[in-house]
């Protein structure tokens, strides 16, 4: 039987001897393995979009254009790559930030180096490894938005083929795949999925997909015009 494929990381990262321990981590491991490694924030986006990773293990606290912008750029258009953000201090504002905007999860810098992997594959699988204040504080906020979302005036700002989208998104189709089904080009598949987040008013996938379940536009996996 062949051997299952390792994910991709591509790293974000300027500091150098934080790049080296990563480069040790992942060279003893058959999970992962190192795709490209950026130091600055706009080769990262660029190379990104061309040759997308698994995961996105992304700096916060680079100077100027950070993790947050790098991930502000590349959530809309990277449906299947994980983004996580890698940060020296729980910074909460910082890291809501990256989570009300796509984040699947954030790595303390400080997380002993055996553990990362174990967090990395926890998120990898779709879980979200938080610490109890960040998710308290994601509760509140979830719940504060749910409050005040008008679902239906939303729902009708959906178009026929936005909701053919999100409901081709929902049951876990890439964007070549979608554009096969709909017979539309993957960029054009883009700019749908662009529309959709900015009417919902979110920043994710997974954003959408409750929403739109919420919505009534998706239910049990179908379509529901």
């Amino acid at each position: 039987m062949a051997q299952a494929q390792p994910f991709t990381i591509s790293l974000l990262e300027d500091n150098e001897q934080v790049i080296n321990n990563l480069i040790t981590l992942f060279s003893d491991c058959d999970e992962f393995k190192i795709l490209e490694i950026y130091k600055e924030t706009d080769k990262a986006i660029e190379g990104m979009t061309l040759n997308p990773p698994s995961i996105a293990l992304l700096d916060i606290g680079l100077p100027g254009k950070d993790g947050l912008y790098c991930l502000d750029q590349l959530r809309p258009k990277l449906l299947d790559t994980k983004f996580v953000m890698y940060t020296v201090f729980e910074d909460e504002d910082k890291i809501l930030h990256a989570i009300r905007n796509g984040a699947n999860g954030y790595l303390l810098k400080d997380t002993a180096l055996d553990k990362i992997i174990d967090e990395l594959k926890v998120i990898q699988s779709g879980g979200s490894p938080l610490t109890p204040r960040i998710a308290a504080r994601i509760i509140y906020e979830f719940n504060h938005l749910l409050n005040h979302f008008d679902g239906k005036e939303e729902e009708n700002r959906l178009s026929k083929r936005e909701k053919e989208v999100l409901n081709l998104v929902s049951l876990g189709l890439v964007y070549n795949d979608i554009a096969d089904e709909l017979d539309i080009s993957p960029h054009t598949v883009s700019r749908h999925v662009e529309k959709i987040y900015k009417k919902l008013n979110v920043h994710s996938k997974s954003e959408a997909i409750i929403m739109g379940r919420r919505l009534g536009i998706i239910k049990n996996g179908k379509l529901n015009i």
